[in-house]
C-alpha cells in the first residue's frame, strides 16, 4: 500500500491540444511596473499571478513560496541588476528548469548575455507591448509542454505514539527531530499533538510561539507568510507546540488537513508526537503517516498496552505502517528478554534505546536534545538517519539539500498533477 507521503506529486507536461492558465510568482519592488504587468496580463489572459513579492526574497523564503504556490514560471524585475542577478543565480542553481521572465522599465542590451547565462530566455520592458507579452506567454506554454517544471516533493510524516504516558516518546521525537534538522540538514517540522499533556514547549524552551491549535484556528487564511510568523524555532528545527494543554471538545479535521497540506509543501520531514489515546485527531495524523512508531518501555504494563495499540492500528488498516521502538533498555537486567518482548507485543523491534536517566535529565534541564556522544544519542541518530535521504551526518551542501525538495517528472508519470 502506498502511503500519502511516499511519492512526489509530479507536474506532467502541459496538454498539447489546449492552452491552460499558467501560474506565476512576481518578484519586483517596482509597484508601478507591477501594476502595468498585471493590467497587461488581464488583457492577454492565460496567466494568473498567485504571489507578489515586493522585495527580493531570501533563499529560504524563495523556496518556501515556490513550494507553497507551485508556479509554472517566475517574473523577476531586473532594475536592481546586481541584486536580481544574485537571485537569478540561486534560481538557476537550485530550481533548474523553472522558467524565468526578466522584467524592467527599459531594455538594457548589455545585460542580456548575463541573463542568458543565468537561464533567462524571455525579457519584457515597459511600456509592455501586448503582442510581445502574448509571444512570451506562448513561449512559456510551449517550453512547459516539452519540459515540465520541477515539482515539489511532499514531506514525509512520521508519528510517534506512546504505549502509555511516560515511556519517553517525546524525548525520542524531540531528539530525532533536532538531529534531522541540525545534523542531517533535512528541513524538519516537529509538531506536539498531545493537546492534553504535551511537553515539547517546555522541553525546548520555546516561549510564546504558536501552537498546532492556533494553526488550525487560522487554517482558512494560512499561507507561507503567516506560517513563518507562527512557527517556533530550536536552532534549525521548526516547531508547533501543543498550546494550552486543554483538549479540544471537538476537532475540525478539515482544518488539520489544511495545516498538514501547507506544512507538507514546506518541509522534507514532519515528526508528530501524539497522545497515547487513539482519538480522531491522532488517528487522522496516523492515516497520513508514512511510518507510525509505537514507543514502549520493557515493563509488562506498557508492553501490554503497546500490543493493544498495535492490534487497534491493524484493525484500522494501518498495521503495515507500524514500527516498534523500545526505550529504557537495560540489557540483561530487564525482566523479559528481547525475544519475549517481541512475542508479547507481536511486532519485531525496529530500534532499541538504552536507559539513560542522567543524560535525559541533563537534556531537559538545558532545553536541548539528548547528547549525541552518549549511547542513547547515537541510537537516536540512527533513527533520524532512517527518516531521511540525508544519510550522512555533518555538513550538507546547499545544492544537494534544496534539489532534494524537487522531482522532475518523466512523460511516463501518471499521478495527479499538483496544478489545478
Amino acid at each position: 500500500m502506498d502511503c500519502p507521503s511516499q511519492r512526489p506529486v509530479p507536474v506532467p507536461p502541459l496538454a498539447a491540444d489546449k492552452e491552460v492558465v499558467l501560474q506565476s510568482i512576481l518578484i519586483s519592488p517596482d509597484e508601478s511596473l507591477n501594476a502595468e504587468l498585471t493590467s497587461a496580463l488581464g488583457t492577454v489572459g492565460q496567466v494568473e499571478i498567485v504571489r507578489v513579492l515586493t522585495s527580493y526574497p531570501t533563499l529560504d523564503n524563495l523556496l518556501r513560496s515556490v513550494r507553497v504556490r507551485k508556479p509554472h514560471f517566475l517574473f523577476v524585475c531586473v532594475e536592481d541588476f546586481p541584486t536580481a542577478a544574485a537571485l537569478l543565480s540561486q534560481i538557476d542553481g537550485l530550481l533548474p528548469g523553472l522558467p524565468v521572465v526578466a522584467l524592467s522599465r527599459r531594455f538594457e542590451p548589455e545585460v542580456a548575455p548575463t541573463l542568458m547565462h543565468l537561464g533567462v530566455r524571455e525579457y519584457l520592458s515597459a511600456p509592455i507591448d501586448l503582442a510581445v507579452l502574448g509571444r512570451v506567454v506562448d513561449s512559456i506554454q510551449q517550453l512547459l509542454k516539452r519540459s515540465p517544471a520541477p515539482a515539489p516533493l511532499l514531506a514525509d510524516l512520521y508519528t510517534f505514539l506512546p504505549a502509555k504516558p511516560g515511556v519517553g516518546c517525546s524525548t525520542i521525537a524531540v531528539s530525532a527531530s533536532c538531529a534531522l534538522a541540525d545534523d542531517l540538514g533535512a528541513r524538519t517540522l516537529l509538531i506536539d499533538c498531545d493537546l492534553a499533556s504535551g511537553a515539547i514547549q517546555f522541553l525546548l524552551k520555546l516561549g510564546d510561539s504558536s501552537s498546532i491549535v492556533d494553526a488550525m484556528g487560522k487554517a482558512g487564511s494560512l499561507d507561507e507568510d503567516l506560517w513563518s510568523q507562527m512557527i517556533g524555532h530550536w536552532d534549525k528545527l521548526d516547531v508547533l507546540h501543543a498550546g494550552e494543554l486543554s483538549p479540544l471538545l471537538s476537532i475540525d479535521l478539515s482544518s488539520l488537513r489544511r495545516v498538514l497540506a501547507l506544512a507538507r509543501s514546506q518541509y522534507e520531514v514532519i515528526c508528530a508526537d501524539l497522545a497515547s489515546s487513539l482519538d480522531p485527531f491522532s488517528v487522522e495524523l496516523m492515516r497520513e503517516s508514512r511510518r507510525i512508531f509505537v514507543v514502549t518501555t520493557p515493563e509488562v504494563v506498557p508492553l501490554h498496552l503497546a500490543a493493544r495499540r498495535i492490534r487497534s492500528l491493524k484493525e484500522l488498516g494501518l498495521g503495515d505502517r507500524v514500527s516498534l521502538l523500545l526505550t529504557r533498555h537495560s540489557g540483561c537486567h530487564q525482566p523479559l528478554t528481547d525475544s519475549e518482548l517481541v512475542r508479547l507485543v507481536g511486532l519485531p523491534l525496529s530500534f532499541i534505546f538504552s536507559n539513560d536517566y542522567v543524560g535525559v535529565d541533563r537534556a531537559i534541564l538545558n532545553g536541548r536534545p539528548v547528547a549525541q556522544e552518549s549511547e542513547l544519542g547515537q541510537s537516536i541518530m540512527n533513527l533520524a538517519r532512517s527518516l531521511t535521504s540525508h544519510s550522512e551526518p555533518g555538513e550538507v551542501s546547499k545544492q544537494r539539500k534544496f534539489l532534494q525538495f524537487f522531482h522532475v517528472p518523466q512523460i511516463k508519470d501518471t499521478d495527479e498533477p499538483w496544478q489545478s
